[in-house]
């Protein structure tokens, strides 16, 4: 009875483990992550309060929108850049990847992009929503992809299907045609390997393969920066790039 209660328990793990899908990421596999420093005049970057008056409804839900061309952390040293958006050069050459199956979204509110800069996987979706209570006009500017261009002339107003974008060399912007102050951009790629720094300046790219990589860290205003870094099995790699702009 109890050899029979063994193999029973051992069938049904296995049935599970058989049913079961597979682990998509291995245990050994590598992080990269840094900051993004800003070496210079950071006066000459201070951010500027953008006129918006034409459209008295966007200071209804925020009084005041700052330029988002060049946002800088200063209450910390060194000082680190924000919507820098790093990721993985290398083609991985004969692997694909899954697109996540749940969509990014891009929300227009207080007549600004939140996120300012994103990163999607080929074949992800994106939605576009419009927060505000005001129109707003959606204008993509790809090179590769569909030239969208669509209105949302209501609050809460989405976008009627999931926008599915193939991978670009460069990430692209996103304009408002009504708003002219209003901008985003996003990267689309063939892999998952990206990250944008946040308000600190940091970013963290997890589950690499052991391997060595390129990887680029791109900004709108500052260009590009590029390293050669290596994921090493189950342990993190450090990678800090410095924009020094003349």
């Amino acid at each position: 009875m109890v050899r029979f209660r063994v193999a029973l328990a051992v069938g049904l793990v296995a049935a599970w483990l058989a049913a079961s899908p597979a682990r998509v990421w291995a245990a050994d596999d590598g992080t990269i992550k840094g900051k993004v420093i800003f070496k210079g005049d950071k006066d000459k970057y201070k951010r500027t309060v953008l006129d918006t008056s034409k459209d008295p409804n966007c200071k209804k839900s925020k009084d005041k929108i700052g330029n988002y061309e060049v946002v800088l952390n200063t209450k910390g040293d060194p000082i680190t850049v924000r919507n820098v958006l790093v990721s993985i050069k290398n083609d991985f050459a004969g692997k694909t990847f899954t697109a996540p199956t749940e969509p990014k979204t891009l929300t227009q509110h207080g007549c600004e992009y939140d996120p300012h800069v994103l990163g999607l996987v080929e074949g992800q979706g994106l939605k576009v929503l419009n927060g505000d209570d005001t129109n707003h006009n959606i204008h993509f500017l790809p090179k590769k992809n569909e030239e969208h261009n669509f209105s949302q002339p209501k609050k809460d107003a989405e976008t009627g299907k999931e926008l599915k974008l193939v991978a670009e060399a460069e990430p692209f912007k996103i304009k408002c045609d009504v708003h002219p102050w209003m901008g985003a951009w996003i990267g689309v790629y063939k892999h998952p390997f990206f990250a944008v720094t946040g308000e600190d300046g940091t970013f963290e790219i997890k589950n690499l393969p052991p391997g060595k990589y390129t990887v680029e860290a791109w900004h709108e205003t500052f260009g590009k920066l590029t390293a050669e870094v290596e994921a090493r099995p189950g342990s993190v790699s450090e990678q800090d790039f410095t924009f020094e702009p003349k």
